[in-house]
């Protein structure tokens, strides 16, 4: 079969045009811009690719496959409003990783070219661009392959010289043996890793570099550190030291690369090793309880308010959360000449989760616990380092309506994230969701230090949906703030907190002006167990409840689990917020003339010692019930043409609903996981194995159920998927039961697509099926 196109008025919404990128220099009077390019061709996907250690490798670029980058960049002055572009790169070039210096005099960025990305960069004043030596970046593990030293010094990560590629030609030499190692732990299901010796060489290969110390003014370049697998680099504030960590041979058929054996070191500011901090197994035998952790020293850091300490943290409870312990985390630290001992420092009733640095006397430490779902936010003095902590919240994260929010970090003048102050250091800067039972109001709070006072500054107002986005690090009064509304899309302010004075930022138009007036109402409605659900109805424009006949409707939906009932209900969303529409979710069937209830609430409540997942089809079916029921009583849904669908777990939802329940005329169920035997490890939020609890694992799994499905059931599935349980094969064994018994049933598989679709071509025909499929 060839590619379809669905109709006009659908495929019109593929392929409009994205937002650009927008990157701040430091003094934040020039913004750069660079253009987005939309979904690639089938062509840019067939690309060739390895799939090595949970990694997908282009080794003609040596780079992550199918990632293309910005083009069209150019440079915006706020005060002017005048827009220069780039100098000096080819005509239709695609750049990655654009940055600027800490003193914002000077821009880098990875030109892409058929061989690689090769390092560029510019001046501020003249923009001409200029390379940095050959298209021999090693950018295949990921993240930015450069970083700067000064402003016109970089250290690069190239190939090694002279390597040459292992043969590719995995002959047969004998069997392939693997043995237990006799200790216990779980891993989740992970995909492309590691097969043969063959591929450990190809990965050793492509993931080899070497580090260089480029200099732009003087032309030169000069080999800094030790070749091998460079995982991470980080300089300390004083660019004196740097964190390096180098992965470690031999290498893990069981886990992907990032959870490899490694050695942290640090390193000189001339690239020789100072001190190795630690050397670490390959993580394969963690328990499998969430908040599990290795035993070895974890999350190094560099403290961002002072020159060269390093902080990181161990577990004192073995790394195993179902360990009774008065504390399971403690931090430690270095500090250069890296000579001396670590130092012990705060224990940690929870585990470890972040550290946002400020001053000698301000840090704040969050740690956590799954099982309660409890995160814990507090105040330690870095410079007391055995200092008890000062709890500041104390709040349960799925409880949205009382979320305190979120404190505001901007970067110093050493490119180091420190915390936001205010009125001499007295007071940190919150940002918060507002969510509320009348939708999310965003806000941004100071808290006062001394007091616990919490004082609200500014709060987006109706008829708006307004999100603050991050202050400017050197003007701590001005902010970038997002405005939106239902008919009008996000477009981004310049704001000044104390007097209200705005620069607009941008002028983007409604891209879809065809759906401007499409109904939207934030639909209110109870289970018949009492707990509070919503859901986005979206209907077209010309339709008028209580007027005209009820619609073909569908619902789309992604369960969601949780410990409360109470905060199951909570609405997370605004009715002022813009409607955007994806190809990828369900809102383009409104130019179809269908209604849509978009992110339909699919809570599965577990209270208390309950696993949510032991109901987990009983709820289901109480939501779509009630779902349905309030739609049929609005009159906008008719009840021969409800169509329900989703998207990964949300397939594995649509499968249960089909099998338990008579609700719907068809359903559709992209990248799902149907056989939870095939994730044995756990899924979602379930933390427990196949061999803990066998009967929910298979009472769990639709592919059990096969023989209830009465409706018309559409599956669709990347040929690609590396998504750590939805191996294709979840699809095609549901597809061949539901032929074997004599369902109705359609397979769809789209070529080179992993676990969300990319190719203009593969979006098109997915729009195609669902559209025919719904049809009847």
């Amino acid at each position: 079969m060839t590619y379809q196109t669905p109709s006009p008025a659908i495929a019109d919404l593929v392929n409009l045009k994205p937002d650009p990128l927008m990157l701040f220099g430091p003094d934040r009077k020039h913004i750069i811009l660079a253009d987005r390019p939309s979904f690639p061709s089938i062509e840019e996907l067939r690309e060739p690719k390895l799939k090595l250690a949970g990694r997908l490798i282009n080794p003609e670029r040596f780079t992550p496959h199918g990632r293309r980058g910005y083009f069209s960049p150019r440079v915006r002055t706020l005060d002017t409003g005048e827009e220069r572009e780039f100098r000096g790169i080819p005509n239709g070039a695609y750049l990655r990783y654009i940055s600027w210096s800490s003193n914002g005099k000077r821009i880098a960025f990875c030109l892409v070219t058929p061989g690689g990305l090769q390092l560029w960069s510019c001046d501020l004043q003249d923009l001409e661009c200029r390379p940095h030596g050959a298209a021999d970046i090693n950018n295949s593990l990921g993240g930015s392959p450069f970083d700067f030293v000064t402003d016109h010094t970089f250290l690069v990560k190239r190939r090694i010289p002279g390597a040459v590629r292992p043969a590719t030609d995995d002959v047969t030499t004998g069997p392939i043996i693997q043995e237990t190692s006799g200790k216990e732990g779980s891993n989740r299901t992970y995909t492309n890793l590691l097969q043969t010796q063959a591929d450990a060489d190809q990965f050793r290969y492509f993931s080899n570099a070497q580090i260089y110390l480029v200099d732009a003014n003087a032309g030169t370049e000069t080999a800094w550190g030790e070749p091998g697998i460079i995982a991470g680099l980080s300089a300390s504030p004083d660019k004196q030291y740097y964190l390096a960590t180098y992965v470690r041979e031999p290498f893990s058929f069981n886990v992907p690369y990032d959870k490899f054996a490694d050695r942290v070191e640090i390193l000189g500011a001339d690239g020789h090793r100072v001190t190795v901090l630690d050397e670490r197994p390959a993580m394969e035998h963690l328990p499998p309880a969430f908040g599990s952790v290795i035993t070895e020293r974890r999350r190094f850091t560099w403290r961002s308010d002072h020159p060269a300490q390093v902080y990181w943290t161990q577990a004192l409870d073995g790394g195993d959360p179902r360990q009774e312990a008065e504390f399971r985390d403690q931090l430690y630290y270095q500090e250069a000449p890296f000579t001396g001992e670590p130092v012990a420092s705060v224990k940690l009733p929870l585990r470890f989760g972040a550290i946002r640095w400020c001053r000698g006397d301000l840090a704040l430490i969050v740690d956590w616990s799954w099982k309660e779902r409890r995160q814990i936010t507090r105040r330690w003095w870095p410079d007391e380092p055995q200092r008890a902590t000062e709890i500041i919240f104390d709040q349960n994260w799925e409880d949205n309506y009382n979320d305190p929010g979120n404190f505001v970090t901007v970067a110093n003048k050493q490119d180091h994230v420190v915390l936001l102050t205010r009125d001499e250091g007295q007071k940190l800067v919150l940002f918060g969701s507002g969510h509320g039972p009348e939708g999310s109001r965003p806000y941004i709070d100071t808290y006062d230090l001394a007091t616990g006072e919490m004082e609200r500054c500014w709060q987006s107002a109706p008829p708006y949906y307004e999100r603050p986005l991050f202050f400017l690090d050197r003007h701590p009064d001005e902010f970038i703030l997002a405005r939106e509304m239902k008919t009008e899309r996000p477009n981004f302010f310049l704001r000044h907190l104390l007097t209200g004075e705005e620069t607009r930022l941008t002028d983007f138009t409604h891209p879809y002006p065809q759906l401007r007036d499409a109904n939207f109402e934030k639909v209110h409605y109870e289970r018949e167990d009492g707990v509070k659900l919503s859901g986005d109805l979206h209907t077209p424009q010309h339709f008028k409840l209580g007027e005209d006949a009820p619609l073909p409707i569908l619902l789309w939906a992604y369960p969601q689990e949780y410990k409360d009932a109470e905060n199951a209900g909570q609405v997370t969303t605004s009715p002022h917020q813009f409607t955007r529409i994806s190809p990828l979710a369900p809102l383009p069937f409104l130019a179809a003339g269908f209604a849509v209830f978009d992110d339909f609430a699919m809570p599965i409540v577990g209270e208390g010692d309950d696993e949510p997942n032991e109901t987990f089809i009983e709820q289901v079916q109480m939501n779509a019930r009630a779902a349905v029921t309030k739609l049929v009583e609005m009159g906008v849904a008719d009840p021969d043409r409800i169509y329900v669908g989703g998207h990964s777990y949300g397939a594995f939802m649509t499968a249960h609903l089909l099998a338990h329940t008579d609700l719907f005329a068809g359903g559709i169920a992209r990248s799902g996981a149907y056989n939870r035997t095939l994730t044995p490890f756990g899924f979602q939020a379930e933390e427990r194995s196949l061999w803990e609890v066998p009967e929910t694992y298979v009472k769990l799994s639709p592919f059990v159920h096969a023989d209830k499905i009465e409706a018309p059931l559409l599956l669709i599935h990347g040929e690609e998927d590396s998504n750590s349980g939805t191996y294709p094969v979840q699809s095609r064994r549901m597809f061949k039961a539901l032929n074997a018994l004599g369902k109705k049933a359609r397979l769809c598989i789209l070529p080179y697509e992993d676990h969300s679709y990319a190719a203009e071509e593969s979006i098109l025909h997915m729009l195609w099926e669902m559209e025919e499929w719904m049809k009847g």
